[in-house]
């Protein structure tokens, strides 16, 4: 999932779409769902709303690597 050169704004986008494709669940009203491209539009919204030094949104995201054996 993790290409090298994303940022940890690209990461986070990614992975709110990806919750965001089970909103149906939890928003009242919502029966179809939402399509791909409406999951990406919240997430970038989001990512954008928290871009800040804070959170370091532009650094770039390092590869988590599991346990070697």
């Amino acid at each position: 999932m993790f290409s090298y050169h994303m940022t940890r704004g690209d990461v986070l986008r990614y992975r709110l779409a990806f919750a965001l494709s089970r909103a149906a669940k939890i928003v009242r009203g919502l029966r179809q769902g939402l399509t791909e491209d409406e999951r990406y539009a919240v997430a970038d919204h989001v990512v954008a709303q928290l871009s800040g030094d804070p959170w370091r949104l532009a650094d770039e995201a390092q590869p988590k690597i599991g346990p070697t054996t």
